[in-house]
This record gives structure tokens, C-alpha cells and sequence, in this order.
């Protein structure tokens, strides 16, 4: 079997999905336009991108080689449309790469509605062109060199001499091969872990319509909804919270001497779990005795919840202060949503802000907001461990502007899965649970090296601390217990809330359910700044108590008191209810391993299941249709 007789439809596979390859060859290893590069392992993203992507060019490809089987006469008909539709799937790709890189999120319908309308300014225009000229200038060699290549072969009818039987059996290998790949984050963990930075613009665009459609008419009990979220039914943006004469109160704060104003220092933590972080737990003070004498000094929080999982979910309610999209990710799907976080509020009353973070920030679409909400942003992967990021945290923090007050996040990884310290600290131990107790003794060593460089520093008495995990992680006894608990449960988003410092109350400890969405308030409030905004949570430290609510995909729970109601979207059967005793009552002999789910209560909660749903649907309403804020 000759291969310039018989197989000549590869030469189409081979154009088209080689131009893909390139053009992920230029998105993973070409710089992005705030420096450095797309991900921190560019291998590992190609090769997982290549996966997927192969699924449309595989099918593209048997598309394409059902025209052996076309009457002569239509065959170069049939060739040229499915290269016309190749040829503009690969514009389709190369605008979401320019997407991904400039704003690190996808090309989506979303997206479309709201840029297509937009007016570019001209000067933005410029810098982008400028900025990315070169970039632009591959991107569009690759469409050109591959329409040219495509256009020459179908010019000399070469796929009109491929064989049949050898077509047939490309068509029924391409089309198994895609299903695969088209399904990777399905069986292959890689792609899963990068699913959502990877997945090929045909699936984001495909799952988008069908949520569209599912989603295109407003919930029934709207008003219901928003009312149990604690939000106005009646206002066309139920959560804004307008201040008359900002600007005036802005300028007054800003114009205080800086003796008057107070630091803030947000030590974001990596998987930190809740029942680990108790130290009420003598056991867990013996193990992070610097977070433990913090938390003496100061505010606990020991039932502090995130409102989501994973990372992006902890830095959505802290930074945000907004419940979780239960359907989508907001940082990287619904980056259109007009929002106003706490950093902004923060850097508009003349705070000089800084994030410093050990783990590559691309990774959860954390680079653009922290573009947008930093006045510094710092990932070194050669610090990439809790204590050279903690010497590293001393010396930016010795070496901030002394002229300005200081909003100051630092954010651990060690804690991470899978829970590895260096091998300097210590050999990793065999399981998991002992790992995460090695981790978290290795962060309080480098908790405790912040904590005296803040102490030592000049403005020690005008500083709050704020130590919280960005969620939780389940042990290896509750991970069995999932499908039961769903997964918005308490042992992936059961962390705390440790506050000490400047005006914090000390050796508090408030055993109330509380949540990452009261920070942002909070904040707020202890520092005197009196600013529009949409957070929906509350100052911790006043009276008032409200539910608070966690979202993952279709589970949602709301606690209040020490009840805790779980819901699942179309399954009315797993609505119940379980305890949180507000004092320690698992098992603390196995202070990791120990704790797997509160206790399941014999109660009839189908009428707060079906409420709770309403208040998930009414949410997904808000901030589907950008009703944040105008």
C-alpha cells in the first residue's frame, strides 16, 4: 500500500491538526503580555491540550474522508467545505488562545455579548497591538501557511486517490480516537486536573448553550430566593449596597495621618482544615503551637466555612465576597461580571497592596485579577516552600513603602496535595494523613517567622492578622463518604478564621457558623472605610447573624446555628440534615483522620432542602445576568 496513492487524506489530518499543534506550541511557550510564561509547566499544558484538542481534528479528518465515498463529481465540493469549516475552527482556536493569554479565560457566549458591544479605546487598542504585535503576527502565518497548504493539495484533486478501504478505516480509528480524547478529563488525570484551562473551544461553546438553555428563564421563587440569601427581591441588583458621597469619604480616609490607619495581613492558607485548625484541640496546639498562641491573643472562629471548592472558590468569598457560582467558575468563566473586590476598594483609599503566593498563579486564572487587584504580585518558582516563602514575606514586608497603609496576602502550598515537605524538613510519611500533619507543622515553622517579622516591625500595634484556609480537604475516612455528603460538605469547605491585632478582641472564641464572604465586610468596617459594594456577608464582629451557604456544582448547604441542610438539584431524595455541635466532639484521638462529617439528624428538611435550591437558582440568576452591581 503505497502512501502517495492510498492514504493521502492523512496529509489533511496532518495540516490541520499540526497547525494546532503549533498554535498551542505558541500559547504554552510564548510569554503572556504580564510576563512569564502562560503556565508554570508548559510541557505538562501542551501535551494535555494536544489530547483534547485531537478530538475535533480526528473528526474533522474522518469528516473529511467520507468524501472517498461522494460521487466523483461532488467530492471536491464536499473537500472544500469541510476545509472552509476546518479553516474557520482554527480561527475559532487562535482567537480563544489570544482570549486565554490576554485574559485568561475562554472565548464564550458570554464573552461575546458583552465585548461585541463594547467600544475599545484607542489607546488600549494601540498597547494591545503593540504588546502583542509579533504574537499576532504568528498567529495569523499559522491560518495562512495552513489555509495555503490545504487549498494547493485540494488544487491537485490528491484526495480524489485515496482508497476506500484504507479510508474506512481511518473514519472508524479517527472517530474512536476522538471520543476518547474529546472525553479525556474523563479518563486521563491530567487532562482532568487542567480541564478547565485546556478544554477545546467546541466544548466550552457546546456546554455553554445547554446551559443557556437551561438556565434561560428566571426561577420561579426568585424573590423567595434572593430574601433567604439576605439579598433585596425588590432591587434590580439585590446585593448592591450604594454609599452616598464616596468620593468625599474616600478622600477624607485618605488624608488621615498613617498612625491612624491600620495594616492588613491575610495569611491564606492551602487546604487547611478546619478540625485541624481547632485549638480548642490541645493535640493541634501541640502540633502548630504559633497559630495556637495567635489564636489566644485574639478572635477564633473555629466553624468558618469557604463557599466553594477548590482554590479559586476560597479566593472568590474572601477577596469578592460573593457566594460560589454553583454551575461555573467566576474566575475564569464570568470575568464580564461587573464586580467590585475588596483589594480595589482597598488601593482606591490609598493602600499599597501585595500578594505573594508559592504556587503558579496561571493555574487557577488567578493572574489576571491579580493584575487587577495588586499593586504587586510575586510567584517565584524557586520559592515554592512555606519557609523561603516566609523569608521572602519578611523582606517585602520590610521593604514596603513607608508612606502608606499595607494590604498584605500570603499564601501558602505545602499544604497542598499531596502534602509533601521538603525532604530537608523531613522524609514525607506513607499516608496521606500523616503527610498533612507533617504539612501543617512545616507552615506553623513558617507562620511563626511572618509573625515575628510583624511583631518586630515599627507598626505591630497598627496591624491586623487575619489567618484562614482558602478551603478544606477531605481525609482519607470522609472521601468514602462523598456520595453521601455531597460535594459542597464540611470536610472540603470546613476551615477557620483566626483574627488578632489592632482593635481584634482577645481570647474570643465565637462558635457560631461563619463564612469567607464576612471578610471583605469586616475588613471594611475595622478599618473605618465606608465604600460601594456587593459583598454579601456581614462584620463578624457585630450582633447580627445570618445563614451562611457553600455551592459546588449541583449540591448546596446552609447552616445556621448548628444546623447544617444539605440539597442536592434534582435529587429531592438527599435532602436532610445534619449537627455541628459547638463543642469538640469527634474523634480527637485521630486529631487529622478523626473528623468525617457532622452527625446526620432524623429530621424532615424537605421544605429548607427545596428553599435552599430556590436560593442556589436565584444566585446563578444574579450573576449569570450581571446584576452585581451596575
Amino acid at each position: 500500500m503505497k502512501f502517495n496513492v492510498k492514504l493521502y487524506f492523512l496529509i489533511f489530518f496532518a495540516v490541520s491538526y499540526g497547525a494546532r499543534l503549533l498554535q498551542l506550541l505558541q500559547l504554552y511557550f510564548w510569554d503572556t503580555p504580564s510576563g512569564g510564561p502562560f503556565v508554570e509547566r508548559p510541557l505538562l499544558g501542551l501535551s494535555t491540550a494536544a489530547i483534547a484538542d485531537f478530538a475535533a481534528f480526528g473528526l474533522t479528518a474522518a469528516l473529511f474522508s467520507l468524501g472517498i465515498f461522494i460521487r466523483k463529481n461532488f467530492q471536491q465540493v464536499w473537500f472544500v467545505t469541510v476545509s472552509i469549516l476546518t479553516m474557520a475552527y482554527l480561527i475559532l482556536c487562535g482567537i480563544n488562545d489570544q482570549i486565554m493569554r490576554w485574559m485568561g479565560q475562554h472565548l464564550t457566549l458570554s464573552f461575546l455579548s458583552t465585548y461585541s458591544v463594547s467600544k475599545l479605546e484607542p489607546t488600549l487598542f494601540v498597547n494591545i497591538v503593540s504588546e502583542g504585535l509579533w504574537n499576532f503576527a504568528v498567529a495569523i502565518a499559522i491560518i495562512v501557511l495552513t489555509g495555503f497548504l490545504l487549498v494547493w493539495t485540494l488544487r491537485k484533486k490528491v484526495f480524489q486517490k485515496s482508497g476506500k478501504i484504507p479510508s474506512l478505516t481511518f473514519i472508524g480509528l479517527a472517530t474512536a480516537l476522538a471520543f476518547v480524547t474529546g472525553n479525556s478529563h474523563h479518563f486521563i488525570k491530567a487532562c482532568h486536573i487542567r480541564w478547565q484551562r485546556i478544554q477545546p473551544p467546541y466544548i466550552t461553546l457546546l456546554e455553554d448553550l445547554e446551559y443557556q438553555k437551561k438556565h434561560s428563564i428566571k426561577p420561579e421563587n426568585f424573590e423567595n430566593g434572593i430574601a433567604l440569601l439576605g439579598g433585596n427581591p425588590q432591587a434590580d441588583y439585590p446585593f448592591y449596597h450604594l454609599v452616598e458621597h464616596e468620593g468625599e469619604l474616600m478622600e477624607s480616609f485618605k488624608t488621615k495621618p498613617l498612625s491612624e490607619k491600620k495594616d492588613v495581613i491575610l495569611l491564606s492558607l492551602e487546604s487547611f482544615r478546619g478540625w485541624v485548625g481547632d485549638f480548642r484541640i490541645g493535640k493541634n496546639c501541640s502540633r502548630m503551637p504559633n497559630l495556637c498562641r495567635l489564636s489566644q491573643r485574639g478572635t477564633s472562629f473555629p466553624y468558618t466555612y469557604s463557599v466553594g471548592y477548590p482554590s479559586t472558590e476560597g479566593m472568590l468569598g474572601l477577596q469578592l465576597g460573593i457566594w460560589s457560582h454553583p454551575n461555573k467558575i467566576f474566575l475564569s468563566s464570568l470575568m464580564n461580571v461587573k464586580s467590585r473586590a475588596l483589594p480595589e476598594i482597598l488601593g482606591e483609599a490609598g493602600y499599597h497592596r501585595i500578594v505573594l503566593s508559592a504556587a503558579e498563579p496561571s493555574f487557577d486564572n488567578f493572574s489576571p485579577w491579580f493584575e487587577k487587584w495588586f499593586d504587586v504580585h510575586e510567584y517565584n518558582p524557586k520559592v515554592n516552600t512555606d519557609i523561603p516563602l516566609a523569608n521572602r514575606f519578611k523582606e517585602m514586608y520590610e521593604n514596603r513603602p513607608q508612606d502608606k497603609p499595607l494590604y498584605f496576602e500570603w499564601i501558602n502550598f505545602v499544604t497542598h496535595t499531596p502534602f509533601n515537605v521538603p525532604k530537608s524538613y523531613a522524609t514525607p510519611a506513607k499516608t496521606s494523613d500523616e503527610r498533612y500533619g507533617q504539612a501543617v507543622a512545616y507552615l506553623d515553622s513558617a507562620i511563626g517567622i511572618v509573625l515575628d517579622a510583624i511583631e518586630k516591625g515599627p507598626r505591630a500595634d497598627k496591624t491586623i492578622i487575619i489567618v484562614t484556609g482558602d478551603h478544606s480537604i477531605a481525609n482519607a475516612k470522609a472521601q468514602k463518604k462523598s456520595d453521601e455528603l455531597g460535594e459542597a460538605n464540611s470536610t472540603y469547605t470546613w476551615t477557620t478564621f483566626i483574627w488578632a491585632g489592632a482593635g481584634i478582641p482577645e481570647s474570643l472564641s465565637v462558635t457560631r457558623p461563619v463564612s469567607h464572604v464576612d471578610f471583605a465586610p469586616t475588613i471594611l468596617e475595622q478599618l473605618g472605610i465606608q465604600a460601594t459594594n456587593h459583598f454579601v456577608g456581614h462584620n463578624l464582629f457585630s450582633d447580627e447573624a445570618s445563614p451562611t451557604f457553600s455551592f459546588r456544582h449541583h449540591d448546596a448547604i446552609m447552616r445556621k446555628d448548628s444546623i447544617a441542610v444539605f440539597a442536592q438539584s434534582g435529587n429531592k431524595a438527599f435532602a436532610h440534615a445534619r449537627f455541628q455541635s459547638k463543642t469538640v466532639n469527634w474523634d480527637t484521638t485521630e486529631t487529622i483522620g478523626g473528623f468525617i462529617a457532622e452527625q446526620k439528624m432524623d429530621k424532615d428538611v424537605s421544605a429548607e432542602a427545596k428553599a435552599l435550591l430556590d436560593a442556589m437558582n436565584s444566585w446563578v440568576w444574579v450573576l449569570d445576568k450581571n446584576l452585581l452591581m451596575p
